[in-house]
């Protein structure tokens, strides 16, 4: 894979401070498989909860950028909001990206658009009422993409149990980073 230059210094930046502590973000194997899951599958809405400082919203904007899709992600620490704005300006992708500096619950409730695309990791107690907010909005075929299923197990079974045995949706899960599961809504 190959990566833009001023992407990955970027990348590169965020995983130091992630080794350094303090920082909770993706893998870069996770975001190199979020990126190729985009690309295979070319969703033209998405959407992603719980941006922190924009490593993991770096990969879903180069799919995005690339399949032409509309992306938009909720990150509501200030301190945080900032730094992702800075982070995806460094990387020039800003323009691929809509952020909402608000609370995902509060606007989901409110949401209006069509998605194909949910990369859920902000909040992990708060996964399933987010996607129950979700589902009248999911398009049929629409990737739910839960990360840290394995990590925070004890605190997914809620959530991991409502995919594996609710009807709409078909689930998998990947040993990828620190899990993810992927659920495909059916309708």
């Amino acid at each position: 894979m190959t990566i833009d230059e001023k992407i990955d210094k970027v990348l590169q930046k965020l995983e130091e401070l992630n080794q350094q502590g303090g920082q909770w973000n993706i893998s870069r194997e996770t975001g190199e498989f979020l990126y190729e899951l985009i690309l295979d599958k070319k969703p033209q809405v998405m959407m992603e909860i719980g941006a922190s400082n924009g490593y993991s919203t770096l990969w879903l904007a180069m799919g995005a950028r690339h399949v032409g899709a509309k992306f938009f992600t909720f990150e509501f620490v200030p301190d945080k909001v900032r730094d992702l704005v800075a982070n995806l300006q460094k990387a020039n992708l800003i323009q691929y990206v809509d952020i909402i500096p608000d609370d995902a619950n509060k606007r989901l409730k409110r949401w209006q658009e069509k998605v194909d695309f949910v990369f859920l990791d902000g909040r992990k107690n708060e996964y399933l009422p987010q996607l129950k907010l979700l589902e009248p909005h999911l398009n049929q075929g629409a990737l739910i993409v839960a990360d840290n299923v394995i990590s925070h197990k004890h605190v997914l079974e809620d959530y991991l149990y409502y995919v594996a045995n609710d009807k709409k949706y078909q689930s998998e899960l990947k040993d990828i980073g620190t899990g993810l599961e992927i659920s495909k809504f059916l309708g």
